[in-house]
């Protein structure tokens, strides 16, 4: 990979060909995408007609087909069982990303009155699912998350025509874009008309309630909020939180006809706990040089069954031990799977969603491997699988503990849980993404530099616009990024044709 930028066609950061890998890791990477270009086959097979025809109704379904060139990217660079692992890891995550468009497609009302649309509940953005474990006639689909952030994983265009129109009506243009993404799609009559109730929350900004009450106006189904206390560690705030999830699930009988079941609740939640202690498997081996864990399908991974599965989703349990014997059979034989490794590096923040492959840029590059992020340590709530106040409580914990919520509320002092992470996954180099647009994050900017002297950390700061890539461009976030490589860590890149190339007009 000495010359591996020569391998796009210019401007584009798109592959003119497949990466060679040598001869086993090429013909594997093959298979691995034919399973995939599988997966999407049969996807459409569950809906033809529908998946069709929500192809031409909706802007945001156009950037799945970017799905395979997005995975390309994610493994560049990657050999033996890092390699497996992460196909094994975003087999689960196709699978899964398929099954809800297509169950949003099946029962879009906007494609004929079916019955099959009551038989989901929506849920707002980085809620988990465990809230509605206790229905077992009932799914959860999310609202907002298939219309922006995993669609700007796979088409940096996607989000900014959104987020333009909730400006042109007048909404602040300052506000979270996973937000201002979500508001824009609302105004624009864009999401499928599915779901028997909606249930919103608090969390974890401002912007992000002001977005709930927006949404609440444009949906024609029953609305409630979950409303999730903000500190979360203030053992006097339980009995508030558990009050919440008794009303939430009070509020899924009454608008679906629905009763709860407590067996059905407790199957669900200790999946939950399987999923949860897979997860705590994997940080073993992501702390030593013979990971097979690395880059960001890992986070990605983590983020998809905490948000979408939540015990749920049978295939990501045997995904994950599937992985976890891959990788314990690395450990063993004592494989580096990383053999290009100079320094090891933690990410914290809000990342830029339209360049989802930083990290195994970051590899290829400069030799940096990523082995834990941020969103890695949302949730991983174990449940009571016994008790169901106790349980209901987990439940609430988990929730309070999630993605975007357990490091920006809480106290502050979440946020500088870093510096731990850090030192237990024996990280050299600390990155804190800037997302310009997240103001709790910014306020702490200081104090996060100051601990930085204070511990004779490596702290590097990488500004993005988490949705908005013609704020700062991709190849922007590699310039800061290498900046600080050569000027303050002093490295020289392993391939010099990655350090500035031209991937703006690219997915």
């Amino acid at each position: 990979m000495a010359n591996e930028a020569k391998r796009f066609y210019k401007g584009s950061g798109i592959a003119k060909h497949r990466e060679w890998r040598g001869l086993k890791d090429t013909f594997y990477d093959y298979t691995q995408w034919a399973i995939n270009l599988g997966i999407l086959v049969k996807f459409v097979t569950k809906s033809p007609v529908r998946i069709v025809k929500g192809l031409f109704e909706y802007r945001w379904f156009g950037g799945y087909i970017g799905a395979l060139h997005m995975i390309d990217k994610c493994t560049a660079g990657m050999r033996g069982p890092a390699l497996r692992v992460s196909h094994t890891q975003m087999h689960a995550i196709m699978t899964g990303t398929t099954n809800m468009i297509a169950d949003s497609m099946k029962g879009d009302r906007r494609f004929g009155d079916t019955k099959y649309a009551d038989k989901f509940v929506m849920l707002e953005q980085t809620m988990c699912p465990e809230i509605a474990a206790g229905f077992p006639n009932l799914k959860t689909l999310p609202l907002e998350v298939l219309q922006g952030l995993l669609g700007t994983y796979m088409d940096q265009n996607l989000a900014p025509f959104y987020m333009d129109i909730m400006e042109n009506v007048g909404l602040p243009a300052d506000s979270c874009r996973l937000s201002a993404n979500a508001a824009g799609v609302a105004i624009n009559d864009d999401y499928p008309e599915i779901g028997a109730c909606l249930i919103t929350n608090n969390m974890p900004c401002d912007s992000s309630t002001m977005n709930s009450q927006l949404i609440e106006r444009r949906v024609k189904i029953p609305t409630t909020v979950a409303g999730i206390p903000m500190r979360w560690e203030d053992e006097s705030t339980d009995k508030y939180a558990l009050a919440q999830m008794k009303d939430t699930i009070k509020f899924i009988e009454d608008t679906t006809g629905e009763k709860f079941d407590e067996r059905a609740f407790f199957s669900v939640i200790k999946q939950h706990n399987k999923e949860v202690r897979n997860e705590f498997e994997a940080w073993e081996y992501a702390k030593t040089p013979y990971s097979a864990y690395g880059h960001v399908i890992c986070p990605l991974f983590h983020a998809f069954y905490f948000t979408f599965s939540g015990g749920t989703m049978p295939f990501i349990d045997k995904a994950a031990k599937k992985a976890l014997r891959i990788a314990e059979k690395a450990y063993r034989s004592k494989v580096v799977s990383f053999d290009k490794t100079r320094h090891r590096m933690i990410t914290w923040g809000g990342p830029g969603c339209y360049y989802v492959d930083f990290n195994t840029w970051a590899y290829n590059c400069w030799g940096v491997l990523v082995v834990a992020g941020m969103d890695m340590f949302s949730g991983n709530v174990i449940i009571s699988e016994d008790n169901l106040d106790d349980a209901l409580l987990g439940v609430a914990h988990n929730y309070e503990r999630g993605v975007m919520r357990r490091h920006l509320t809480g106290g502050y002092q979440h946020l500088l849980e870093v510096w731990d992470e850090a030192e237990r996954f024996n990280c050299d180099i600390v990155l804190v993404y800037d997302d310009i647009t997240c103001k709790g994050a910014m306020g702490l900017s200081g104090v996060v530099n100051d601990q930085a002297k204070e511990k004779n950390k490596h702290l590097v700061w990488v500004q993005n616009d988490m949705f908005d890539h013609r704020t700062i461009s991709r190849n922007e976030m590699r310039r800061q990024f290498s900046d600080y490589m050569t000027a303050v860590m002093q490295e020289e890149p392993l391939d010099a044709s990655l350090v500035d190339f031209d991937d703006y007009e690219g997915w």
